[in-house]
């Protein structure tokens, strides 16, 4: 018996069309078809509003396809899958790769799977030859830099927007920055790992665990955002640039969601993204909804009363179409 995708394809060719392979792994195809392009995974899912692809963000060499087929901002990126994997295939993917660059689970979440500040092509090989056994899938991604940022879409229209602020540590004047850590750890979900990464951090501020810090002097503890160890949020919702909004809008279409939370780095999210650095790192198809309530900072956003009144719009706008049938 033939499978879904080689009786699709033949279907799709009977009719006039192309059938595009985008990333197989995934076994995710594009279709096109009388002037129309939509994608599949293997099988088809028709929701009642609108043809989707199911789990397009649960993977980011998914996500990563579909904001390039877009012409979206996104940091350069390959991928690696274990059931094809050969070591060979890291230099020759990388090959062409900016370091430093991060390596990710690409199934990850919550920060997990993460392996940044990857600084060489011999370094990568080593991580990507002993995480391959462990994931099932790696990505490596160039590294941008700047703040980063989680934007809150819904539809067109950004409802919430926070700057992520990364684990940091406050001097006091007495302690070492190693107990400061251990004071801070006291009241996080999760440990900051006292590894060589973060020496490499507190080095790049001129410190070590064992520096004092003044009073009220600030030091990061970790590069990337991660609210599990302590990081910090601040609501920037009424400063985001209309163009970045455009982007954003753009991005949540390229993946079929109409909510999407989109996690994106930049230096200043006010301005024009075309003067400055900008990308996007991922988007999250089922976005945390509660980290709008309670910033550290700025105002809180009533994001779920924006997202239900725009789903009972959705619904009369569809009961409205069907009746006029």
């Amino acid at each position: 018996m033939i499978k879904n995708p080689p009786l699709i394809k033949k279907i799709v060719e009977e009719m006039g069309g192309t059938f595009e392979e985008v990333v197989p792994e995934r076994g995710c195809y594009y279709i096109h078809v009388k002037g129309k392009v939509f994608m599949i995974t293997r099988k088809f899912r028709i929701a009642k509003n609108f043809i989707s692809v199911a789990g397009a963000t649960a993977y980011k060499d998914l996500t990563y396809t579909l904001l390039k087929r877009q012409s979206l901002p996104t940091p350069t990126t390959v991928f690696f899958f274990r059931k094809n994997f050969k070591p060979a295939d890291i230099k020759n993917k990388l090959l062409d790769m900016q370091f430093p660059i991060i390596i990710k689970d690409s199934a990850g979440s919550n920060s997990q799977g993460i392996f940044p500040y990857i600084k060489n092509l011999k370094e990568a090989q080593s991580i990507i030859n002993k995480e391959i056994l462990n994931f099932r899938s790696l990505i490596a991604q160039e590294m941008i830099f700047g703040k980063e940022y989680r934007i809150l879409i819904l539809d067109d229209k950004v409802i919430g927007a926070l700057e992520m602020i990364p684990p940091r540590v406050f001097g006091d004047g007495k302690s070492t920055i190693a107990q400061l850590i251990a004071e801070k750890q006291k009241h996080t979900h999760r440990k900051t790992p006292i590894d060589p990464a973060l020496k490499i951090i507190l080095q790049e501020q001129g410190f070590s665990l064992d520096s004092v810090l003044a009073a009220n002097e600030i030091v990061s503890i970790k590069k990337s955002s991660s609210l599990a160890e302590g990081g910090e949020t601040r609501d920037v919702t009424e400063l985001v640039n209309k163009k970045i909004v455009a982007i954003c809008a753009q991005a949540s279409d390229a993946i079929g969601d109409y909510l999407a939370g989109i996690d994106i780095i930049c230096e200043d999210i006010s301005k024009n993204p075309t003067t400055q650095t900008f990308g996007i790192l991922e988007i999250n198809g089922k976005p945390d909804i509660y980290i709008h309530y309670n910033p550290t900072f700025g105002k809180s956003r009533n994001v779920i009363k924006d997202i239900i009144n725009f789903i009972l719009k959705l619904s009369t706008t569809q009961k409205s179409a069907l009746s006029k049938k």
